[in-house]
């Protein structure tokens, strides 16, 4: 409206200064109106922005504090528990149907015991015996007390060398149980 005011005035008619007022007073009124529209466009560009943020933070409190189960009903469960045991025989007869179709397996014998990879040291080497024994052979239970059995031991060697002068060290290992 003052556009529309100020050209129904007849500027030239107005003293100068006056004349100078209105046109300054024109120019800062275009000004305040790109000035609007400016801030108008920055605020749509924050407001989508709040929007968006808004809508992220729904989602992820959705996530973090949604139920995190569902509870079924004794009906449900018993459709389920139906369900699961028609499924569990239908599944049972297919398995013996394939099983039937298959030939016999034979009746292996069960492996040896698996031999050690490496082969024994040779018997002409020199030998130096370690023997690794407890103090003590009675039972360590303070209700037996009685001296224990030698049930077996653990051997293992180790080839070593002083140079020009090769020897083995046997270590052995007492195994000892109470009766």
């Amino acid at each position: 409206m003052p556009s529309a005011v100020a050209t129904a005035i007849d500027l030239t008619s107005l003293p100068a200064e006056v004349a100078a007022l209105i046109a300054r007073l024109q120019q800062q009124a275009k000004a305040d109106a790109q000035e609007l529209a400016r801030r108008g466009g920055e605020l749509t560009l924050a407001q989508a922005k709040i929007d968006k943020l808004n809508f992220e933070l729904a989602r992820l409190r959705r996530w973090q504090f949604d139920a995190k189960t569902e509870a079924m009903t004794a009906a449900q469960r018993l459709l389920f528990a139906e369900a699961l045991a028609e499924d569990e025989a239908s599944l049972r007869a297919k398995l013996a149907e394939l099983q039937r179709g298959l030939p016999e397996a034979p009746n292996t014998p069960k492996a040896p015991p698996r031999k050690p990879r490496r082969q024994a040291l040779p018997e002409h080497l020199e030998r130096v015996v370690h023997r690794h024994e407890p103090e003590d052979t009675h039972c360590p239970n303070t209700d037996c007390g009685q001296p224990m059995l030698r049930i077996g031991e653990d051997v293992s060697e180790k080839l070593d060398i002083i140079p020009a002068k090769f020897f083995v060290h046997r270590h052995i290992y007492g195994k000892w149980a109470c009766r």
